[in-house]
């Protein structure tokens, strides 16, 4: 078992911990960021990096970091996409039975179901957004006759709280062009590196795991990568525009991550607005998944088939969390969040294995179901939640055509339905890091340890 490699920033701030090997460290530019970071106004304890680590030109803070103050929020430590996020759905069908025809059916009614940007025509009212914003997984659960049993493999049961005494509050902190396009853009799966995939579990590495969970090898698996839609992006940048030229002529060291205290009215008002996006972004993925189980079940002509929830967490997140006795904000930008078995006493099955995390690859390569381990109590319960990238979109579009990724992935036999609503270049899977190194860094720091491994049969983007 390795242990964290820990650096202290060069020009002062708490301590920086690479939870990676040694061959797995950052250039330089990405190191000045992290710099940066560590210097953020309020941060206690240590930066947590991750070992899926990357850089992206519209952010100053990289992706695969985690970040605890006390009584400062920041907003520039985290991407826009307030809880951007993963699902799993296991299932009892043989991937073998699961031909290209069949594919082909089941893809085209998820297509016809699923939009990836907007629907036509409203589908839910202005008053069950604000509902959403306000109860998350409550509303959801209500909705669409989830049992207690899903809504105990959501974090935070897919509500995060809001403080707000009423939907004046929610008003308030949500902007208006958020509200308008909540409407239109619930059950939408988003373009970018959003996806669908359909998976085959093809190697079992912790049978013991692999069984409470229900994995079994041979079995179809989906992963699910989206968030809060156009309601959080537009609610982030509202307090972006706003906010931020205020803020960065207060900063005292000219860091573009600027700090709001907590407790100031500014404060309240931009968490109630996390929190608020974030229950959409659950209650986005539980309307998708609801659509993917009723077109799994149209097209295989099976009313029975069981599709359980095995977990849905945020990777884009800022909330109030105990942490080693303390209250913390903890800001996770690209990193699950992720519970020991030991934090998990109440779950009947989480309690012996620790939560399951998603561990997606590329839709080229290989997949992996986790759960967490002890040792993630280091980088504040968060784990890596993917395998990052080794280019950013703009220089994956300079290195590959869409026309090179389409034909890798029929050379690997992987089905890759498209929307058409952006350039699948940016995802082509050579710009994304070695999935296996990844995991091997997680699994040597015992934050994390890998269950069961995936092969993609089938994948639909943007």
């Amino acid at each position: 078992m390795f242990a964290p490699i820990e650096k202290l920033p060069r020009n002062g701030g708490v301590p920086i911990k690479f939870f990676l090997t040694d061959n797995m460290m950052p250039d330089e530019e990405t190191i000045s960021q992290l710099e940066r970071l560590a210097n953020s106004e309020g941060l206690a304890y240590h930066v947590a990096v991750l070992p899926d680590i990357h850089r992206k030109g519209r952010n100053p803070s990289p992706t695969g970091t985690v970040v605890a103050s006390k009584n400062t929020l920041l907003p520039r430590a985290v991407d826009k996409g307030m809880n951007c996020g993963m699902r799993m759905v296991r299932t009892d069908i043989d991937a073998k039975d699961l031909t290209a025809a069949v594919l082909d059916a089941l893809f085209a009614e998820l297509m016809q179901e699923i939009p990836v940007m907007l629907h036509d025509d409203d589908v839910i009212s202005e008053d069950d957004v604000l509902d959403i914003l306000l109860n998350g997984g409550a509303w959801s659960q209500k909705k669409f006759g989830l049992s207690d049993e899903e809504m105990a493999n959501i974090e935070d049961r897919g509500t995060f709280a809001t403080d707000a005494k009423s939907i004046d509050d929610i008003l308030a902190s949500v902007s208006q062009k958020a509200l308008n396009r909540g409407p239109r853009c619930f059950g939408t799966i988003g373009d970018g590196n959003h996806f669908l995939e359909l998976q085959e579990i093809v190697e079992v590495l912790e049978p013991d795991v692999a069984h409470l969970l229900g994995l079994e090898k041979g079995k179809a698996f989906f992963m699910m990568h989206t968030g809060s839609r156009s309601v959080g992006s537009k609610t982030m940048k509202h307090y972006l525009k706003e906010w931020e030229p205020r803020y960065l002529e207060q900063q005292a060291n000219g860091s573009p991550i600027w700090a709001i205290p907590a407790d100031s009215e500014d404060g309240v008002k931009y968490a109630r607005a996390a929190a608020a996006a974030s229950n959409f972004g659950f209650a986005n993925r539980i309307a998708i998944t609801e659509k993917l189980r009723a077109a799994v079940r149209t097209v295989l002509r099976d009313d029975s088939l069981s599709m359980p929830l095995l977990f849905d967490c945020g990777h884009v997140t800022i909330k109030k969390e105990q942490w080693n006795g303390d209250q913390l904000w903890i800001h996770r930008h690209g990193a699950s969040r992720a519970l020991p078995a030991s934090q998990m006493a109440w779950h009947p099955v989480f309690s012996q294995t620790g939560q399951p995390i998603p561990i997606p690859g590329s839709m080229g390569h290989a997949s992996f179901v986790g759960v967490t381990d002890e040792k993630a109590v280091e980088s504040f319960y968060s784990v890596n939640h993917g395998a990052g990238r080794v280019m950013d979109k703009p220089e994956a579009v300079e290195h590959f055509t869409e026309n090179q990724v389409e034909k890798e992935m029929r050379d690997k036999n992987i089905r890759l339905y498209r929307y058409r609503s952006d350039n699948i270049a940016e995802q082509a899977p050579s710009s994304f890091k070695d999935i296996t190194s990844v995991i091997s860094a997680m699994a040597e720091l015992a934050i994390a340890k890998p269950v069961v491994r995936l092969r993609p049969l089938a994948v639909l983007k943007g």
